[in-house]
């Protein structure tokens, strides 16, 4: 096991390269999943990113010997809890920001409203689209 997912990977490597100064916004439950990856990289994560009661996003594969991927099974329900509410709850780092990176597993209504705010904020938006932001 160990800490994944795109979006947490390159927010965990920009803030490692520039000594901190990236912030994290994602959502992820208060259980043993969630305390090992807000554990990896103290401070990363913005507040109201940590959900009580739910389950951190899981993805596990199954890989035959060739390594080739058999089998892979996600669960994802928690992204639903990235909203533009908790997004509005940070405006003012997403204001401040240089780059948005979203990835593709938030729901459609939240990346329509953080796409918006990079065309009125004059940021450079990019869209990463992958299916691991999780623990794999």
């Amino acid at each position: 096991m160990c800490g994944g997912g795109v979006a947490r990977n390159m927010a965990e490597a920009l803030w490692r390269l520039r000594g901190g100064g990236v912030r994290l916004l994602t959502a992820i439950g208060d259980d043993s999943d969630g305390n090992y990856i807000s554990g990896i990289v103290p401070g990363l994560l913005l507040d109201g990113c940590i959900i009580e009661g739910a389950r951190t996003s899981i993805y596990s594969a199954l890989f035959d010997t060739k390594g080739e991927c058999l089998l892979g099974l996600g669960d994802m329900d928690i992204h639903n809890h990235i909203t533009s509410a908790l997004i509005d709850k940070h405006m003012e780092t997403i204001r401040k920001a240089p780059l948005i990176i979203i990835d593709g597993n938030i729901p459609q209504s939240t990346m329509n409203y953080v796409l918006q705010l990079c065309h009125t904020f004059q940021k450079p938006g990019k869209l990463q689209i992958k299916m691991l932001q999780y623990i794999y």
